[in-house]
């Protein structure tokens, strides 16, 4: 019993980068980024002291919703005026 503790309590970090990197992907843009960012540290210090295969898996998250975001921003800022533009 107390081992299954120590372990749930030694994966926190891992768990909740994991949770941020899911964020990250569904709230695509600059709160995305955040959480990704966030995301990534956690998991990386998870990584670092007591890797853990949800740690590994949340860092892979993390990077591709930081990507899906600056893709997100780039099409909202650059190309989202120029389709509205043609449109009305």
């Amino acid at each position: 019993m107390v081992k299954k503790e120590a372990k749930e309590i030694g994966e926190g970090l891992g768990i909740s980068g994991f949770t941020l990197g899911f964020f990250s992907i569904l709230l695509a843009g600059w709160l995305g980024i955040t959480t990704s960012i966030f995301g990534f540290i956690f998991c990386f210090i998870q990584q670092k002291n007591k890797p853990t295969k949800l740690g590994k898996i949340g860092m892979t998250l993390n990077i591709i919703g930081f990507i899906v975001s600056i893709i997100f921003i780039i099409i909202y800022t650059f190309y989202l005026p120029q389709i509205l533009q043609q449109l009305g």
